[in-house]
This record gives C-alpha cells, structure tokens and sequence, in this order.
C-alpha cells in the first residue's frame, strides 16, 4: 500500500495561483530535508526533524508564507529585506522566483537547533488535551474509540483542542461530527488526505 503524500494532496487541493510557488518551495523543501517526517500542522503543510517542527508553509493572497519559526528569521533578517516578513513568517510573492539558497541557510540553521537541542521545546511538549464527557460519549456510541486510539497523539490532541474550542454548542457539534467522520473513514484528518506511516 502507498503512504499518501498528505502535503501534496493539500496543495493540489488549492486555487491554481497558488499551486505552482507552493509546489516550488514544497520540492526545495524536500531536496533539504529528504528524510524528515511531512504531515498537515496547524492546517498546514509541515516538515518534522526529530519530533520538532522546522518549517510549516501556506498559500495566501498573492504569496506562500513561510515559517521556520523566529530564530532563523531573526539570524538571516538582514538577508530578508527585499520581503514583507515578521518574526515568525516570510512572505515570498508569487510572481518572483524563490530565493533557495537564503531558505535553505534558514532551514538548516533550524535543524542545527535542534539537533543542538536549543529549539522550542515547549513545541514538541505542549500540554494534552483533556477528552470531555461528551467526547467520550459520542466514540463510545458510533464505536470508534479504537479508531481514535489508533490515531497518532497530535491528531488526537488536535481534534479535542479544536473541538473544545468551540464557542457555540452547535459549532461544537459540527467538529465533534466531523471528527467521527473522519475517523470512520480511515483516511481523512482535518478534511486532509491522511495515511498512517509505514
């Protein structure tokens, strides 16, 4: 059976804009970290060393924001001055060719923390989510708690932080729907293609 590329399919997934810049930093990405873990964080396309996020990326209006954290942002920021950026994102624009060789420094820089041990360790130890009564309750009677627990402890924490944010009982019953949803369909997270890794 075939691992579905999780990033890939959320990319092909957006406006056709979008797609060619998103598919660009995707495949530098790639020839950077040819290993790392690739999965949908924060709804959005990520790259995992040794637990630890490295870089999540995104398409918005008109650019692919870019985010390998604040360190490296703040190490390269005079490097970064032709672009918007912040403390945490780049903005690289779609109709200029990405600058590879400064986001492949920035990525690297990234991995040397953490393999140095000096990334946020508050990112790969935030706190767990507790599962409500009502959670609970409603795995038990669609008799998916097996396949809940089958799921990989971010998707699980996600799903319970997601759904107890809600703020209206009927928007928290729609995540709690489509939590159940995709648990039932085996192959879905976060309305994401998903596969669990071989």
């Amino acid at each position: 059976m075939t691992t579905i590329d999780v990033i890939a399919e959320y990319i092909d997934q957006k406006p056709a804009a979008a797609k060619s810049s998103m598919n660009d930093l995707y495949q530098l990405l790639l020839a950077i970290m040819p290993g790392a873990e690739r999965r949908i964080s924060y709804r959005m396309p990520t790259f995992f060393v040794d637990g630890q996020p490295v870089v999540y990326f995104d398409a918005h209006d008109g650019y692919t924001g870019f985010y390998p954290t604040s360190a490296p942002i703040k190490e390269f920021e005079s490097e970064l001055s032709q672009y918007r950026h912040s403390k945490g994102a780049v903005h690289l624009p779609w109709d200029q060719p990405l600058p590879a060789p400064l986001l492949t420094k920035m990525v690297q820089s990234r991995i040397a923390s953490i393999k140095a041990g000096k990334a946020h360790p508050q990112r790969v130890t935030r706190a767990a989510e507790p599962m409500t009564d009502e959670v609970a309750q409603a795995l038990a009677a669609a008799g998916l708690r097996g396949q809940y627990d089958a799921r990989p402890w971010y998707q699980r924490n996600d799903y319970l932080r997601w759904i107890g944010a809600a703020k209206q009982p009927a928007t928290r019953a729609r995540r709690l729907a489509q939590m159940l949803s995709e648990l039932r369909a085996g192959d879905v997270y976060m309305r994401m293609a998903w596969g669990p890794r071989k």
